[in-house]
């Protein structure tokens, strides 16, 4: 029978609280924006998609269907997720220049820069689609939570519980999976982001402040799994990164000479992702191991 895994949050969630961080994360998002539209540098880039993966955390887990279908909030949240798309293109095309001129050796030269300039005008392009994007999207309202919704406590507490624990049941599934192949690329990449989801969604509990010894050690437990989660999904993010330039040199081999140094560029690449991939073995075979102990196990309560 197939199981539902809903998060015990004990006393500490609190509808308030989740709804003034919620909006925080709206506005972050609308900070952030203008940031990226003076200035679309890297950094830029980053924050501004690092804000859409809250707001989106946010709005997943809002307590009621109607608030989640109110126009505004619908729409800014499925812009801002465009958005967030297209600045991912734009860095898996930096991502993929920094490997190449980090791993190239003086031989490759003529073809990491035949490789870079066709990166620079695909980057050029996406950008020019990113920032008309973001335009239009600053032109949307930028929604409101605090003043016009009322929800029950339990009745938030009952939808967050139910959206944790979708991510807890995921991320017990796949952790054995791409622990046993390294093989297995999209199990891996799927991985790494309900690792990020699942902490983005624990950031809108209260803060860690109570001075209950209980409830202090609860808060404490938290904390640690936010903290393994960034671990987890940190390691994987650089394998992420190395299956994007090792997928991208394979569609872009072209001729016989250029195909060899490719190879070799290839070579080395693998190499380093299979070290990655051995120390994210090593990190949850010591720290998020799946058994009736486990890291997400003991937070969970199983319900038939």
């Amino acid at each position: 029978m197939a199981r539902t895994i809903v998060y015990d949050l004990h006393d500490s969630f609190d509808s308030d609280t989740y709804l003034d961080k919620s909006e925080r994360n709206i506005q972050r998002v609308s900070n952030k924006l203008d940031d990226y539209i003076k200035v679309p540098n890297e950094e830029n880039i980053h924050d501004i998609r690092k804000a859409v993966r809250r707001l989106e955390a946010s709005y997943r887990a809002l307590p009621s269907k109607k608030v989640r279908k109110k126009r505004v909030i619908r729409e800014y949240t499925k812009y801002s997720k465009e958005l967030f798309s297209l600045n991912s293109q734009i860095r898996d095309f930096d991502i993929i220049g920094e490997k190449l001129s980090s791993d190239a050796k003086p031989a490759q030269q003529d073809v990491i820069k035949s490789i870079e300039g066709s990166l620079f005008k695909q980057r050029k392009t996406k950008l020019n689609e990113a920032i008309s994007f973001a335009l239009e999207l600053r032109k949307l309202h930028v929604p409101k939570l605090t003043k016009k919704i009322k929800i029950s406590n339990k009745r938030s507490k009952k939808r967050f519980s139910k959206v944790i624990g979708r991510f807890a049941t995921r991320i017990e599934h796949n952790l054995p999976l791409v622990a046993n192949g390294d093989e297995k690329i999209t199990e891996l990449h799927d991985l790494r982001k309900d690792c990020k989801k699942l902490r983005y969604l624990l950031e809108l509990l209260p803060d860690n402040n109570h001075k209950d010894t209980q409830r202090g050690e609860k808060d404490d437990y938290v904390s640690e799994l936010m903290e393994k989660l960034e671990n987890v999904q940190d390691i994987l993010g650089i394998i992420h990164d190395h299956d994007t330039t090792i997928a991208y040199l394979k569609r872009h081999k072209g001729t016989r000479t250029r195909s060899t140094q490719i190879h070799s560029i290839l070579t080395k690449i693998n190499r380093e992702r299979q070290n990655k991939y051995e120390e994210f073995v090593k990190f949850v075979n010591r720290d998020m191991s799946v058994d009736s102990n486990s890291f997400f196990t003991r937070i969970t309560n199983v319900i038939a």
